[in-house]
């Protein structure tokens, strides 16, 4: 485990991507709340070209040492990448279990997403009708307007929920390639 600043200028190689090793994993620890990005112990950096992250050698060292800090510090989330970086998503992320809720990939959040984006569009279907139907005797622009924009949002939310899906997928293919 090793702890270096994102960016050193006065470090050759200066920033963090030159400094990681193909077999390395790297973690960023940010607030779980704000997302603005913190020490292990949970306290942000005073100044953002201080921020820090953490180079480890193994997954599983990565994976032990964030599980001990969020449970020193429960505010910290932590995202792990592999030597790629941010290209990708994280292969892991750790969170306190008080916070997992947080999570664009919980359970419970995609469902929730889900039940509102079936929602606005089961409101939008009948107010698009009932512009449809009296066209000829009222103004019926503004009900047709929201009718459309609850059906593209509801929609909206569906493709959100089906592109984490797809990541999360993408995420569990990246790790089982790796315990090869």
């Amino acid at each position: 485990m090793q702890a270096v600043r994102v960016y050193d200028p006065d470090r050759r190689p200066a920033n963090w991507t030159e400094l990681i090793g193909r077999e390395q994993f790297v973690a960023f620890a940010k607030d779980v709340e704000t997302g603005v990005p913190c020490g292990a112990n949970g306290r942000p950096f005073a100044d953002p070209s201080q921020t820090t992250c953490i180079l480890f050698d193994t997954l599983d060292e990565a994976q032990a040492f964030c599980e001990g800090a969020v449970r020193l510090a429960p505010r910290v989330l932590f995202d792990v990448f592999d030597a790629e970086g941010r290209a990708n998503s994280p292969l892991i992320t750790v969170v306190h279990p008080s916070h997992a809720w947080r999570l664009d990939t919980d359970a419970r959040a995609l469902h929730r997403r889900r039940a509102i984006a079936w929602a606005l569009i089961a409101a939008g279907v009948p107010t698009i009708i009932y512009a449809w139907w009296w066209r000829a005797e009222i103004e019926v622009i503004f009900p047709g307007f929201i009718g459309i924009n609850l059906i593209v949002a509801g929609g909206r939310l569906l493709w959100l929920n089906l592109g984490i899906r797809e990541t999360e997928r993408a995420r569990q293919e990246r790790l089982k390639r790796r315990d090869r």
